[in-house]
């Protein structure tokens, strides 16, 4: 999409301003998406600029990392760049899964977006592309897979932890502010305080926390006035 432009002041800061629209958008998309699978608006969990640019780098900066790998190849010498494209993969997925720094459904989600715009990039460097048509075609596919990465990643993260059987979680608040907080289900305790263990955390903000309960559909807000313990 850049072939033939004459790079200048104006042409770099439009190429930055673009990335970083992009990074919003991703960041914004994958909260969004997650947040939305528990029925929580985006806008009340008290989300932040810096969160948000975060988040959306974290999402997409393995497919971008392989556009310049991929890039970089020579013209005539695609297979060896092809063959290091693909290590360099493995060996980032190695790493995310082996620090717990993504989930594995994560990993392969962007794991075979990376791949597919690998082989755009592959396309373009072989010769297709010479029309500006085909650049805009392959643009088009690019910023697609760009934007549907965050959506699907948020979306699988929030299934994944909204299938969950168990939690270390345990909260204790002075009313029965949640479900589950009854004297049958050994909630009630003797001095008038709720004890719940059945919760994972999803956000915490200056104000509340919000939660979910394992096996139920709901996310609930808990405000921090009424908690007097709370164990992660």
């Amino acid at each position: 999409m850049l072939a033939g432009l004459r790079w200048g002041m104006r042409e770099v800061v439009l190429v930055l301003a673009a990335i970083i629209a992009v990074d919003l958008f991703a960041g914004w998309s994958y909260l969004g998406s997650y947040f939305g699978y528990f029925r929580i608006p985006v806008e009340g969990v008290g989300l932040s600029f810096q969160e948000i640019l975060a988040q959306g780098m974290q999402s997409i900066l393995l497919p971008l990392t392989v556009i310049v790998v991929a890039a970089g190849a020579p013209r005539r010498k695609l297979r060896p760049a092809a063959l290091a494209v693909g290590a360099y993969l493995v060996f980032l997925a190695f790493v995310a899964l082996f620090n717990h720094w993504a989930s594995l459904g994560t990993v392969i989600v962007q794991l075979s977006a990376s791949v597919a715009i690998a082989g755009v990039v592959f396309m373009l460097r072989s010769g297709y592309g010479r029309r500006p048509i085909e650049r805009l075609i392959m643009g088009a596919i690019v910023v697609l897979l760009l934007i549907s990465i965050p959506v699907a990643t948020g979306t699988l993260e929030a299934a994944q932890l909204a299938g969950k059987k168990s939690t270390t979680l345990r909260v204790v608040t002075t009313s029965p502010a949640l479900p589950g907080g009854t004297a049958s289900a050994g909630g009630l305790l003797s001095n008038g305080l709720y004890s719940y263990n059945n919760f994972v955390l999803l956000r915490e903000t200056e104000t509340r926390y919000w939660l979910f309960r394992i096996g139920d559909n709901y996310a609930y807000s808990l405000p921090k006035s009424e908690v007097v313990y709370i164990r992660y």
